[in-house]
């Protein structure tokens, strides 16, 4: 996987920073990233402590939220939180791997695909043909009618892999995909995400804390925790 020599990054990051302002007037700062520049078919974690900012990137990198300072270029637009296009946009350019799985309850596997394709564009029968063709890859084949309470949490985790990656996205986020895992499933859903990315040079982000997980990945962002400041700007002891 990376990029060719005059290939221009799909995602560049310049002086990000971001802060959360307290009841009592405080500001906790939980990220700052000085630049990056990533590119198709790249895939790199983000490490770092609890309150370090990992989930907190992610979200920028989705236009969920606006940072307080700096600026985030994909494919060389501005992304803005608050555009009215944002919505669209992550719609059709992003895939999100949630740290809780996230897929809806009443819906049966083949059915979270298939709504996470109309929301992608993907017409119903590429949708229906790409689904099932992930889901015999990934082992579910024979649960697809299964709704998400029936399947194990490693079941439940590579079909939230699938549904990200049904529309071929250029942009794949995991915010901890391995996190409530065994050794065994945290290895085959890293292996998924990145065959499945490396497949459609889709850009894969992954927010971990897991040693095992951060060594399969060929880029390493570490990020630190930041200071919580008072209303005057000082370092709260």
């Amino acid at each position: 996987m990376g990029q060719s020599p005059r290939e221009a990054p799909l995602l560049e990051i310049r002086s990000l920073r971001h802060e959360y302002r307290q009841p009592d007037g405080s500001r906790l700062r939980v990220l700052r990233l000085d630049s990056l520049r990533a590119f198709r078919g790249e895939a790199l974690a983000v490490a770092g402590p609890s309150g370090s900012g990992k989930t907190t990137l992610l979200h920028i990198l989705a236009a969920l939220v606006q940072p307080s300072e700096g600026e985030v270029l994909f494919d060389g637009r501005s992304l803005r939180a608050s555009h009215p296009s944002s919505a669209r946009w992550r719609a059709l350019s992003v895939g999100y791997v949630f740290q809780d799985v996230n897929l809806l309850p009443d819906f049966s596997v083949l059915e979270n695909l298939l709504i996470a394709g109309e929301i992608s564009g993907v017409p119903r029968a590429a949708a229906q043909e790409r689904a099932l063709s992930l889901l015999r890859r990934l082992g579910l084949e024979g649960r697809r009618h299964n709704r998400p309470a029936k399947l194990s949490l490693g079941e439940r985790q590579r079909a939230a892999v699938a549904r990200a990656v049904l529309h071929a996205p250029p942009l794949v986020l995991a915010d901890e995909p391995t996190a409530s895992l065994d050794a065994e499933n945290a290895r085959a859903v890293t292996d998924l995400l990145l065959e499945l990315c490396g497949e459609s040079r889709s850009l894969l982000i992954a927010a971990t804390h897991d040693e095992a997980v951060k060594k399969r990945f060929p880029r390493l962002v570490e990020l630190n925790k930041l200071a919580e400041l008072n209303k005057e700007g000082r370092i709260v002891p």
